[in-house]
């Protein structure tokens, strides 16, 4: 797991613009599986579960945490988080509402094991 802290993140100036380098090639591949938007709601829990073979690139839209292997990683707007296979990862409680935009590297739709 890696957590990249948007806080942490290096600024640079452009003309009309600025940016921030987030993740550089791995764990990225050339190609992505897909991107979706997720959101939970105060009060809501998902149960713990990995995937096999998919990579999750978590990227909060607004503050919220996650569980990863028994470890609670608050997340800030704009940081991201890299799961990989076989990361026990869920939300044991949703505190507040919460969203983030999931990329899944290597997605498939058995691969996923709840326990």
């Amino acid at each position: 797991m890696k957590h990249i802290r948007a806080i942490d993140s290096e600024w640079v100036e452009g003309r009309g613009y600025r940016k921030a380098k987030l993740l550089d090639s791995s764990p990225l591949p050339a190609e992505v599986s897909r991107v979706q938007e997720v959101r939970f709601s105060k009060g809501a829990t998902v149960p713990p579960h990995y995937h096999r073979v998919q990579t999750e690139i978590f990227y909060a839209l607004s503050a919220g945490s996650i569980t990863i292997d028994g470890r609670e990683v608050r997340m800030g707007r704009g940081d991201m988080v890299v799961c990989e296979p076989g990361e026990r990862h869920g939300m044991p409680l949703v505190e507040e509402d919460f969203a983030f935009l999931v990329i899944k590297i290597d997605y498939r739709d058995d691969d996923t094991v709840w326990s």
